[in-house]
């Protein structure tokens, strides 16, 4: 597939090293010549220098070819020029990364007429959900979900004195609701297993578990008998996430605070919160936040534009009141360094970014993927099975899966089933299946009529 990036920065290098190893003709535009020769010596992509809404610098890129545009560069506008004469080309798919709600919420000119667009990612979004999704699953330090909500994925750090410390994940059945969940994998250190029913699980462990959403409470106290429900969450940074994130949890918790040192962010930021608190100041100074809550903390999240206050207002934070810390940065690089230092739970909205687009572009029985870049090239991906092809109407001990691969579930008429060997799948069910980019393709074969 011929595939044209406009962007060559996190985001759109990640897709164009993904794609690329795919076998995938990818073009790049980028306009700054020192990320372009930095990007040239690590890609074998076309890689060519300028702006992504000039008609010469695409048609050098090769757009009158690509049959999808992805336009990701730091800046809407450029995104939008590229989509539009993206268009004009006759280009089949167009993907905008765009961050403005004027052209992203729900009823927006744009969102209704698209401009051309087939697919519109806003990370800030994408960032504040899974935000969200950590703080109301008590915890959780890693987030997705399939099924329209129904089956969650969720990775959560083992404390030593966590029940299932010291089991082997056969004897987890003692445990009741045990056929609502599956451990799919074990990440032990920098080593990511894929576990067998005689895996231990060890102190410090992180554990990614496959869990009905009716199953969630039953699963929560096996793996921290201390995880209680949020209370209270100090969130630092009057961003666009950090403001989408305070309105969002202001009516679903007792405390939220927002600290903002730019006097009229913090204003602005209080004309459009009615629960929460603000306060003018930096998050480094614990005297004003004893003003609000004399009790612990259960959340304290960094979403200020500052990597730099965003990191020791997290460690002040656990060190003195904050039970969990939740840290934003914008490199990929810093995901597994932030963990070693203490950061709880770490965010990267380029990284979900890659995720949401890629799930676009795959086509065949692909419904979702979510990618774990931080701890490794894992994939988890929900795929449906069709008909006639070689998993439908076959017991899952006659499928050969790739070496890597493994099927977590099968859902059925919207019920997760945890399949044994003489599981016959059907056609239409949906599977939740963890593989790598290598063995994607063969999976998508067994899947796949014909």
């Amino acid at each position: 597939m011929n595939i044209l990036i406009v962007g060559a920065g996190a985001v759109g290098s990640n897709l164009a090293k993904q794609l690329s190893s795919e076998g995938h003709d990818v073009s790049l535009v980028e306009k700054d010549p020192h990320i372009a020769r930095r990007i040239s010596e690590k890609l074998d992509v076309l890689l060519v220098t300028g702006s992504g809404s000039t008609p010469g610098v695409l048609e050098t890129a090769r757009i009158k070819d690509a049959e999808i545009v992805l336009a990701v560069t730091d800046s809407d506008e450029v995104n939008l020029a590229a989509c539009l004469l993206a268009h004009w080309y006759g280009v089949d798919r167009k993907i905008a990364r765009l961050r403005n709600e004027e052209y992203t919420r729900e009823g927006s000119f744009f969102r209704e007429k698209q401009f051309f667009i087939d697919h519109i990612i806003n990370p800030d979004f994408i960032t504040v959900d899974s935000i969200l999704k950590v703080i109301e699953t008590p915890g959780a330090n890693y987030v997705a979900d399939f099924a329209e909500a129904s089956i969650l994925f969720r990775g959560f750090h083992v404390p030593p004195d966590a029940p299932i410390v010291g089991r082997k994940l056969q004897e987890l059945k003692e445990f009741s609701s045990t056929d609502s969940f599956l451990i799919v994998a074990v990440q032990r250190k920098d080593e990511m297993l894929i576990p067998t029913g005689q895996t231990q699980i060890e102190p410090e462990d992180t554990i990614f578990v496959l869990v009905a959403r009716a199953g969630l409470p039953f699963f929560l106290p096996i793996v921290n008998r201390r995880a209680m429900e949020t209370q209270r969450v100090i969130i630092y940074g009057a961003t666009r996430v950090g403001t989408q994130l305070a309105q969002l949890l202001e009516k679903r918790v007792k405390v939220v605070v927002l600290v903002e040192p730019d006097e009229d962010k913090a204003h602005l930021a209080a004309s459009r919160l009615t629960e929460a608190t603000i306060l003018h100041g930096h998050a480094t100074e614990t005297e004003i936040l004893k003003e609000v809550t004399s009790e612990a903390v259960d959340f304290f999240v960094g979403a200020a534009e500052d990597e730099e206050a965003n990191i020791l207002s997290c460690l002040l934070a656990k060190k003195q009141y904050a039970r969990k810390t939740i840290v934003i940065t914008k490199e990929p690089d810093y995901v597994p360094i932030f963990g070693s230092i203490g950061m709880d739970v770490v965010i990267n909205p380029r990284l979900f970014t890659v995720s949401s687009i890629l799930q676009h572009i795959i086509r065949g029985p692909i419904l979702s993927m979510v990618k774990l870049f931080d701890r490794s090239e894992a994939e988890a991906i929900e795929m449906v099975v069709e008909k006639e092809s070689k998993m439908a109407d076959k017991a899952l001990r006659h499928v050969h899966f790739p070496k890597g691969s493994i099927l977590g579930a099968i859902i059925r008429k919207g019920e997760m089933i945890l399949p044994h060997g003489d599981f016959v799948v059907a056609s239409g069910d949906r599977a939740i299946v963890f593989t790598t980019p290598h063995g994607r393709e063969k999976i998508q074969s067994l899947f796949t009529k014909g």
